[in-house]
């Protein structure tokens, strides 16, 4: 087994305490029944990832018999993988759902498989982008005090647009999802984790932020309707923004350059966008990952320059894999906000919660 980590090399700035950091809180070689569980998922997941690659293989124009003998080989391959840990859980070393994600796209790359959901990426992305303006308008009406609450029922009903998630990726197999409707039909508070409180506080009772750096997560209604809002929402209040997504596709989480292409076609109809753009008050900067999860002590370079010399101030992590499954107990010198819907049976479990509920942790700088 190599060590390759599909991910860059420098170290977050503002970690507290790098040197005992643990992306993943759950650690399967010891966790009989845990290990059981996600081997399971993973087994099955593995089939419909390699459907998704033939079927955006045949848009390409591809062979498609060719296609499903590396989705085939894709498959097997990964599948030895599981069978070797299943075997002898610590041969490797470390076990936990980061590093079975490595080689998940390791399985996959070797089979020349890069982006298997690129279809339903760009479908949710239009279905997004349609329904923005009058989200917005919606913000726009909601009084400043009450707006960082909506902001984040957004965030939450965005994120169930979620193909690693065997309970929501069938939802969205030949459709859309309808946005308001999720909003409506949101877990009433207290959440399972909630400091909404804390975090509206923070923002209608103190100067503005200097600079918040936000971990974007998946494509469609997450990123266009749940974070480019809250983006939105802090460069209004004077905040310096950067966005931060995955260098190579994974699953359905955006990628930089699809995240670029998006905000410059909202920048051609939304003012506040357009000027932050203009002004280099909004940038983008791929976080060098390619996974669902991240470890961030690998970054990408350019990211840790870009948080230093904002004075970064902010840190918002979204989304199950990398706010929930990886880094929900990493502590940071500055603020931070984790949030995420829980959308697997295990996580739910582990968390002691249920099904779709809602994490919203918010910790002040230390």
């Amino acid at each position: 087994m190599t060590t390759e980590r599909f991910q860059g090399d420098a170290v977050f700035p503002l970690l507290a305490d790098p040197a005992n950091y643990r992306p993943c809180p759950w650690d399967l070689r010891g966790e009989h029944a845990m290990r059981g569980y996600w081997l399971g998922l993973f087994r099955s997941h593995i089939a419909k990832l390699a459907d998704a690659a033939v079927e955006e293989a045949a848009d390409r124009g591809l062979d498609a018999a060719d296609a499903r003998r590396r989705a085939d080989a894709s498959c097997s391959d990964f599948l030895q993988y599981l069978d070797a840990i299943t075997a002898a859980p610590g041969q490797y070393g470390v076990l936990d759902i980061l590093e079975i994600c490595i080689a998940r796209e390791r399985s996959l790359r070797k089979s020349g498989i890069v982006d298997p959901y690129r279809l339903v990426k760009s479908r949710e992305n239009e279905v997004a982008l349609a329904v923005l303006p009058r989200l917005l308008r919606e913000l726009e009406a909601t009084p400043d005090r009450e707006r960082p609450a909506r902001l984040a029922e957004g965030v939450f009903a965005g994120n169930i647009f979620d193909l690693g998630a065997t309970q929501t990726a069938d939802l969205f197999k030949d459709a859309s999802v309808d946005f308001h409707a999720v909003r409506g039909k949101l877990a009433p508070r207290p959440w399972l984790f909630d400091d909404m409180d804390r975090f509206t506080a923070r923002l209608n009772e103190n100067p503005p932020h200097r600079a918040a750096c936000l971990f974007v997560d998946n494509a469609g209604s997450d990123v266009i309707l749940g974070m480019i809002p809250l983006a939105r929402e802090l460069l209004h209040r004077g905040t310096h923004v950067i966005l931060t997504a995955n260098i190579t596709p994974t699953l359905n989480d955006i990628t930089h350059d699809e995240l670029t292409v998006v905000i410059r076609r909202i920048a051609e109809w939304e003012p506040v966008i357009a000027g932050a753009l203009r002004s280099g008050k909004l940038e983008l900067i791929h976080s060098g990952n390619g996974l669902p999860l991240i470890d961030l002590t690998r970054i990408s370079p350019g990211l840790a320059d870009a948080v230093r010399t904002r004075g970064v101030d902010l840190v918002v992590i979204e989304g199950m894999g990398r706010a929930v499954e990886s880094n929900i107990d990493a502590p940071f010198t500055c603020d931070v906000m984790k949030i995420a819907m829980i959308k697997d049976h295990g996580v739910a479990d582990a968390l002691g919660g249920k099904l779709y509920d809602l994490v919203l942790r918010f910790e002040p700088a230390r």
